[in-house]
């Protein structure tokens, strides 16, 4: 028996995954509850793409021995690839019962709270895992994500050197500083530090993704070579083929190959939707909620916080928000506070598991209760930051929070960014954008039903707000007319005229979206219209937005 489950095991260290399902069979046949076949049965069927047969192999394993750490350990670090965050974390709290210090545990503990945004509580334990384990590059990686993720530039670049010092030869390492110096715009610096992950790890996808979007690629380009490589040699529906697929579809997408280049994006939206658990018909029902609770009398109540610091930009992705909030980050009354999601951290605040917060019951808030919300907001948007007057938030689901951002905040400018529809619904298609929020892209038909009732969310708040507290702006007449569209963008937000808003491409900062490369440069027109090259495929669209050809 004990030899099977060293064979199993060894079959398993080796990637030979048949080999190792049929020596699991063969000890379920012995023993029914052995808690060893149940769990490496389990892992296999996570690797053969199984996760439904997989967490329940889990299971079995745990409650035949509902006290070996690794047992609860793989559970959670399945509950966590399929994005059941909670139950993820109670997972790896049990296996913390079983022994707290074990560093692999906290890691995955901490990729969790990290996932969970819950910054705080990641930091405090990966700073008393530092304390115990200095040496640990684990731990360093993870103090370089927390602070990456808070927005603490100066530390995150202390921890990833830290860890390079120690080891130049840790690609993650690399990769991590490599993203961290893209964002903040040093190209140049970037580029030698992905393609040193790569040297390091030939199969790293992020750092393949990450070099495609660096530049723009033309014919003959080491480069093309090399990501179209990685691509054809990945496994089929994998995660590393979804990112590489993106990768190279991108580059066959610069280099004018439009047909193969969108069989790379129908192939990585098809995958990634295998995956994700999306229903577009109660995302539609509850954007319909929100024009029928936000009235006229209830969004005109004017009984918030008369404060008028926060500029609230929304709109679709890729819809050009990222440079509206570059122009305005550039003046010097502005901090950019990107895509934050402070308001619906306020909006916890007010909620718990006993009673959770419903459309009904916030359109129903007394004024006592807007004010709070208003001020917990103002909170967290402003932070321990030096005193500025204005701050930026482009969270971009703040679409369906508009009424109760006014209610919360009368005072606060509002400013949706619009653009073609075709080259909106087409740029969220071409890049991997992660969130479940956002899972509609990854089909053209729900991405033109969900944009139908965006638009239908927009007039609605057209409708009901007062005048001058939304401004609108459209991508293609601000690249027409740079300096007019600027004035009038500052005008809107109640600032001055700042000649650096002209020159937004030479602002520092991190910038956190997937356009933190077309804002380094001047304003151009060459994104407008790129529809057009995939207008033969882009017809369910085209039909379902009523767009005339």
């Amino acid at each position: 028996m004990n030899l099977l489950v060293d064979q199993a095991v060894a079959a398993l260290n080796q990637k030979h995954y048949d080999l190792c399902d049929s020596l699991c069979r063969r000890l379920n046949e012995m023993d029914p509850d052995n808690a060893d076949s149940a769990s490496i049965c389990g892992i296999v069927a996570t690797h053969m793409g199984n996760p439904k047969q997989a967490m329940e192999l889990f299971k079995q394993a745990i409650k035949a021995a509902p006290k070996r750490c690794e047992f609860h350990m793989n559970l959670a670090g399945l509950y966590l690839m399929q994005g059941h965050l909670e139950a993820a974390l109670e997972s790896y709290r049990l296996a913390m019962q079983l022994k707290p210090y074990q560093l692999e545990i906290q890691l995955g503990y901490v990729s969790v709270l990290i996932a969970l945004a819950r910054y705080a509580e990641a930091l405090a334990m990966m700073e008393a895992a530092h304390k115990r384990q200095p040496q640990s590059g684990a731990v360093l990686l993870k103090l370089f994500r927390i602070n990456y993720e808070l927005g603490f530039v100066v530390e995150a670049e202390r921890w990833v050197k830290k860890l390079l010092t120690m080891d130049a030869d840790d690609a993650e390492a690399h990769y991590s500083y490599a993203m961290l110096l893209a964002e903040n715009g040093d190209k140049q610096q970037s580029e030698c530090e992905v393609k040193e992950a790569l040297r390091l790890n030939p199969a790293d996808s992020n750092a393949a993704l990450l070099l495609s979007e660096l530049k723009t690629y033309a014919q003959h380009d080491a480069d093309v070579d090399l990501i179209a490589s990685m691509y054809k040699n990945a496994k089929e529906a994998s995660e590393d083929r979804i990112k590489l697929a993106f990768a190279y579809g991108k580059v066959l997408d610069d280099l004018g190959e439009y047909e193969a280049a969108f069989c790379c994006f129908e192939e990585a939206n098809g995958a990634r939707e295998q995956t994700e658990r999306y229903d577009l018909d109660q995302e539609l029902a509850h954007l319909q909620m929100m024009m029928q609770a936000y009235t006229a009398p209830v969004v005109n109540q004017q009984v918030g916080v008369a404060d008028s610091s926060p500029l609230f930009i929304v709109g679709m992705p890729r819809c050009g928000s990222t440079l509206v909030e570059q122009i305005l980050s550039s003046h010097p009354d502005v901090t950019a506070r990107g895509e934050c999601d402070f308001f619906e951290e306020a909006l916890s605040l007010s909620s718990s598991k006993e009673e959770p917060l419903t459309v009904e019951a916030m359109a129903a808030y007394q004024s006592e209760q807007w004010q709070m919300l208003g001020r917990n907001y103002l909170d967290l948007l402003q932070g321990d930051s030096e005193v500025v007057t204005h701050y930026t938030d482009k969270t971009l689901s703040n679409i369906r929070l508009i009424g109760a951002i006014h209610c919360a905040l009368p005072n606060a400018r509002i400013i949706h960014v619009r653009r073609h529809p075709l080259d909106t619904c087409l740029s969220i298609y071409k890049h991997n954008i992660l969130g479940a929020r956002f899972a509609y892209g990854r089909s053209l038909g729900q991405m033109g039903y969900y944009y139908r009732m965006y638009q239908q969310l927009m007039q609605h708040w057209r409708n009901v707000l007062p005048a001058g507290v939304l401004y609108e702006m459209d991508y293609e007449t601000l690249i027409a007319d740079q300096e007019q569209q600027t004035r009038l963008l500052l005008d809107a937000a109640g600032l001055p005229w700042s000649d650096a808003c002209l020159n937004f491409y030479e602002t520092g900062g991190a910038v956190r979206t997937a356009s933190f490369m077309q804002v380094r440069h001047p304003m151009s027109s060459a994104s407008i219209g790129l529809w057009k090259h995939y207008e033969n495929k882009l017809q369910v669209l085209v039909k379902i937005l009523g767009i005339a050809e």
